[in-house]
């Protein structure tokens, strides 16, 4: 591990501040949160040297937000159930 870790192609390409494309080049935080997770990134722009769209500075924000708001409108009209947990008593009631 502390061979992939220190010696990785792909981790090392990430260390630093020279591969980041806008916003995330000219950025006061690019120090502190590096971009963000290229993972994340890449899961929801298909580019992982794209900022992380949880950044409210990426381009591709409005993808988080849209979630989150579909979201909130999803909680508030689901009608919930409480969580009932089995036991011996209730398993063969609720399957």
């Amino acid at each position: 591990i502390e061979e992939i870790w220190n010696e990785s192609k792909a981790f090392n390409f990430f260390r630093g501040v020279e591969w980041m494309k806008e916003p995330c080049r000219s950025c006061d935080q690019k120090e502190k949160d590096y971009g963000g997770c290229h993972c994340q990134a890449y899961l929801l722009t298909g580019d992982m040297y794209n900022a992380d769209p949880v950044c409210s500075k990426s381009p591709d924000h409005g993808v988080i937000q849209q979630a989150i708001d579909s979201a909130a409108r999803n909680a508030l009209s689901a009608n919930e159930k409480p969580l009932i947990f089995r036991n011996s008593k209730n398993s063969r009631l609720l399957s």
